[in-house]
């Protein structure tokens, strides 16, 4: 029974939960102060909590087996939100068992690199055309299938998942380079023949928000104005104006960095930001202690993944990035992506944390 102790890394924990406390006082304030919405953030962040712990508790040798089911699990669980999935706001991507609603396309965030690590593992050595190519085609089965829902950006994140594991294996830098020259060239052929309208308005909304000041560009403008007024510390905790009298849509999900720091402020901002750097580089210095190449690979992939969306958010809210449908990880009020960082981070700390092998059989 010691094999299923957890394995906690208390810096990493602490950061989270951290991270966590912050984005629970700001889901107050920017939702109005609704008990009932601070009441499901809680639980879900409870939720995520119990997540950490309990897969943190299992050896790691049961994920690399458990890899290839996984992902199987994933692809028959998008197919599933083609055939009978809900819709919400004209995108089909969510699943009903029950009582319960969720997101398979979050799946696909521990699935894909699990898949990935393992079919490398399982052909050692570093990776060549063929294994990449492998690999890519083992993403882009779930990526097409959340392409269709239609879900662009996770598609693309998809692939991405991919592409870190395939960098911490070792894929040559002129293969990357490869890579990026591809999608530039592509670029003008998704937006002429993939990308749909709302998707362009995201991109033209980005490149000049004052071209439409009250319909696509309003949200970006309200968002500066309100990160600006923060100043340098803030306007304080509940204080803050630009939510709070709905200037700001979804303020207490992907634009709730805009909330924070405008009651926060430029050092609050620096705290959050921080932490969010502190988190992907223990987890990256953790990655780097693993002897095995599956727990190596793995872990130092949703390191990444995990900062991907924290810089997304933060970047599109501050008119860096185009909008995109992307939470702040552990920050925003949300169920499923919250659960699912929560797994992601257990899973790390029982690939990073097990000591010797032999527990792992």
């Amino acid at each position: 029974m010691l094999r299923y102790k957890p394995r906690i890394d208390y810096p990493l924990f602490f950061a989270v939960s951290l991270v966590m406390l912050l984005g629970s006082l700001t889901v107050w304030s920017a939702s109005g102060f609704s008990e009932p919405m601070m009441e499901r953030h809680l639980m879900r962040a409870l939720t995520a909590i119990i997540c950490m712990v309990v897969m943190s508790s299992i050896p790691p040798r049961k994920y690399q087996h458990a890899a290839p089911y996984l992902y199987g699990v994933a692809v028959v669980l998008l197919l599933g939100v083609i055939v009978m999935g809900d819709s919400t706001n004209g995108s089909q991507r969510w699943l009903a068992l029950g009582p319960i609603r969720f997101q398979p396309s979050e799946l696909v965030k521990v699935a894909i690199p699990m898949m990935v690590a393992w079919m490398l593992v399982v052909d050692a050595g570093r990776p060549d055309s063929r294994k990449i190519l492998t690999c890519l085609l083992i993403a882009g089965i779930p990526a097409g299938l959340i392409f269709i829902q239609p879900d662009l950006d996770g598609a693309i994140f998809t692939m991405i998942y991919a592409l870190f594991v395939l960098y911490f294996a070792g894929m040559s830098w002129k293969i990357i380079g490869g890579f990026l020259g591809a999608i530039a060239t592509t670029v003008p052929l998704l937006w002429f023949f993939v990308m749909e309208a709302y998707q362009k308005k995201r991109v033209t909304q980005f490149l000049d928000p004052e071209s439409d000041p009250l319909g696509a560009g309003y949200q970006i403008i309200q968002s500066l104005i309100a990160i600006g007024s923060g100043g340098v510390r803030g306007k304080g905790w509940t204080h803050a104006t630009q939510g709070h009298l709905g200037f700001i849509p979804e303020s207490h999900t992907d634009f709730i960095f805009s909330t924070y720091a405008e009651e926060w402020g430029f050092f609050g901002s620096v705290l959050l930001l921080g932490l969010y750097l502190f988190i992907t580089g223990r987890v990256i210095w953790l990655a780097s202690q693993c002897e095995f190449p599956f727990n190596r690979l793995v872990s130092g992939a949703l390191a990444l993944s995990f900062f991907l969306y924290a810089f997304i958010n933060m970047g599109m809210v501050s008119g860096v990035l185009p909008v995109m449908g992307s939470p702040l990880p552990f920050f925003s009020y949300g169920g499923t992506a919250m659960i699912t960082q929560g797994v992601c981070f257990g899973i790390v700390m029982s690939l990073c944390l097990y000591r010797p092998y032999k527990e792992q059989k």
